[in-house]
C-alpha cells in the first residue's frame, strides 16, 4: 500500500488571490493469481481559492496586485469575497487478468462525488456532482518471427449527474435563490484499435470508434422546464504509422477525426441559461515528423500538423463577467513543433561534473474561418487565445557532483485577446532558476532546494480571460519571488 500527502498553502501575489490545498492519495494492488491482479486507489481533496479576477490594461499599470474594483453598477471580487471551494471524493477499481497466452481482459470502474462551491460578484453557486465512470477491453498479442499484431475491442462511457443551486452573493454567504437546475450527461464509445510492427522497421496504429453522446436538464427553480439534448453519433477513425529507415532516424504520419461535444459547464454555463444550440466541434487533424538521434549525444524531433475544426467552441464573457459559449463557425490550424534534447553529458570534471539541455518550439498558424457574429465577419483572424510562437529551453548543470542547477527560459509571443483581433497582449520572456542539494543522513535524504522565480523581475500576464467585457483582460503574474523548500525521503 502506498499513501501520499500534500498540504499547500499561499497568500500569492494579488489581493484576493489565497490558494489552500489539502489532498490525500491512497493506492494498493492484490495479486490474486499468476493471472491476475486487482489494483484500487482512494483520493480526497479539498482546494480552496480566492479569484482575483481580470483587470483592464489600465487598472494593471496602475496596481498589478488589486483584485477586480467595484463600478458603478457592480461591487468587486473582494467585496463579494470571489473564490472556488471544491471538495472531491474518488475511487476507482481496476482487474486486469490474462485469459491465455495470447487474450488478456481489463475492466476499470470509478465513481466521484464533488461538492463545488462558487462566490462570484453577481451569484453564489452550489455544485454537487456524482459521477461513475467504466472502462473495459478485451486484448490480442500474437508474435511471429519478424511480426507482431495486437488487437483491443472495448467501451469507455460515464455518467454525470450535477444538481446545481445559484443564490445572490450577499458578501460571500448564500442570500436568495435565484435558479436551480438539474443536468444528467451520458456518454460513451466503443472502440477497435490494431497496432502492427513488421520487422521493426514499419508500426501501424490503426483504430475506429463510435461516440455518442446526451444530455437531460430540468430547471427546478423559479419555474418548471425540461428538456432533452441527443448529439448525432460521430464514427471516429484514425490511421498512424512509423517508418525506421536507419539506427535512430524514423519518419511518421497521421491522419484522424476528433470530436468533442460540449462540457456540462458549457451547456449550462455562469451566466445560468441552458444553451441548448451548443453544437459538438469535430475535425480532421493530419500530421507528419520526423525523428533523427545523433550518436549517442543528442536528437531531434520534428513535426507539422493540419487541423481543420468545424463549430469550434468559444468562450464569451457578458457585463456582469459571467461566461458563455458558442459556436465559431470553422478553424483552420496549422503548425510546427520542434524539440531538441541531450543526453546527460558526464565532463569527468569535480568542479562542473554534469550537462544536459532542451530546446522546443511551438509555430501556429492559427485562423478562423467563415466565422460571423451578428454583423461581424471574423474569417481571417488569428484564434483568439492562441500565441503564434512559444519557445522554451532549458540548461541543467551539476557542480561538485552535487549541486544541481536548473536554468530555463519560456518565451511567448503576443497573444489576440479578443475574437476582432483588436486587442493583443505583449510579448513575454520569463526565466527560472532553480538549485537542489541532496544530503543524505545514513537511511535519510534530505532534498534542498531553491527556486526563484520570474528571474529578470519582468512584468507579464500568466493568464488572460479572452473576449472579456470591458476589456478586463489580464490576470498579472508575480515579479521576482523566491521558493525554498525541502523533501525528505526516509
Amino acid at each position: 500500500m502506498e499513501v501520499f500527502q500534500n498540504y499547500y498553502q499561499t497568500d500569492s501575489y494579488r489581493e484576493q488571490s489565497k490558494v489552500k490545498r489539502k489532498q490525500i492519495f491512497i493506492k494498493d494492488n492484490f495479486q490474486y493469481s499468476e493471472k491476475g491482479i486487482l489494483k484500487g486507489m482512494l483520493m480526497y481533496s479539498d482546494l480552496d481559492y480566492q479569484t482575483p479576477g481580470g483587470l483592464t490594461f489600465e487598472q494593471m499599470n496602475i496596481n498589478r496586485k488589486q483584485a477586480r474594483p467595484k463600478t458603478a453598477t457592480l461591487p468587486g471580487t473582494e467585496e463579494q469575497n470571489a473564490g472556488i471551494r471544491n471538495k472531491l471524493f474518488l475511487a476507482g477499481l481496476s482487474n486486469e487478468y490474462q485469459l491465455n497466452q495470447n487474450f488478456s481482459h481489463f475492466i476499470l470502474v470509478q465513481g466521484s462525488y464533488v461538492d463545488f462551491e462558487n462566490p462570484f460578484i453577481t451569484n453564489f453557486e452550489n455544485r454537487f456532482e456524482k459521477n461513475f465512470a467504466l472502462r473495459t477491453h478485451f486484448n490480442y498479442e500474437k508474435n511471429w518471427d519478424k511480426i507482431s499484431l495486437a488487437y483491443r475491442l472495448g467501451f469507455e462511457g460515464g455518467m454525470n449527474d450535477i444538481l446545481i443551486k445559484n443564490y445572490d452573493n450577499n458578501k460571500g454567504f448564500e442570500g436568495n435563490p435565484q435558479n436551480f437546475d438539474q443536468i444528467k450527461n451520458t456518454s460513451g464509445f466503443y472502440f477497435l484499435s490494431q497496432k502492427f510492427n513488421f520487422d521493426e522497421k514499419l508500426f501501424t496504429d490503426i483504430s475506429i470508434s463510435l461516440n455518442s453522446n446526451s444530455y437531460d436538464w430540468e430547471r427546478v427553480y423559479p419555474r418548471t422546464e425540461n428538456g432533452k439534448i441527443n448529439f448525432k453519433n460521430q464514427w471516429l477513425p484514425n490511421f498512424g504509422f512509423t517508418y525506421l529507415f536507419a539506427p535512430g532516424f524514423s519518419a511518421r504520419g497521421k491522419i484522424g477525426k476528433g470530436n468533442s461535444a460540449p462540457t456540462n459547464e458549457e451547456i449550462r454555463s455562469s451566466n445560468q441559461q441552458f444553451n441548448v444550440t451548443l453544437s459538438p466541434e469535430f475535425g480532421w487533424n493530419k500530421e507528419i515528423g520526423v525523428r533523427k538521434q545523433f550518436g549517442n549525444f543528442f536528437f531531434v524531433e520534428a513535426s507539422y500538423f493540419d487541423f481543420r475544426l468545424e463549430d469550434a467552441i468559444v468562450r464569451r464573457q457578458n457585463e456582469a463577467g459571467q461566461e458563455y459559449f458558442v459556436n465559431s463557425g470553422k478553424t483552420v490550424q496549422k503548425g510546427f513543433e520542434v524539440l531538441l534534447e541531450s543526453k546527460n553529458f558526464d565532463l569527468k570534471n569535480d568542479f562542473f561534473s554534469q550537462l544536459k539541455f532542451r530546446f522546443s518550439g511551438s509555430f501556429y498558424d492559427f485562423k478562423f474561418k467563415n466565422y460571423q457574429q451578428n454583423q461581424n465577419d471574423f474569417s481571417g483572424n488569428d484564434l483568439t487565445g492562441v500565441p503564434r510562437t512559444t519557445i522554451n529551453s532549458l540548461l541543467n548543470f551539476t557542480f561538485f557532483k552535487k549541486l544541481s542547477v536548473d536554468y530555463s527560459h519560456f518565451y511567448t509571443s503576443k497573444i489576440p485577446l479578443n475574437d476582432a483581433n483588436s486587442v493583443w497582449s505583449e510579448s513575454s520572456l520569463v526565466g527560472n532558476i532553480q538549485f537542489r542539494f541532496p544530503i543524505d543522513l545514513e537511511k535519510t535524504r534530505v532534498n534542498l532546494y531553491l527556486q526563484i522565480q520570474n528571474l529578470y523581475n519582468e512584468d507579464y500576464v500568466s493568464g488572460f480571460d479572452i473576449n472579456a467585457f470591458g476589456n478586463r483582460y489580464y490576470n498579472p503574474a508575480a515579479k521576482r519571488n523566491f521558493v525554498l523548500g525541502m523533501k525528505v525521503d526516509f
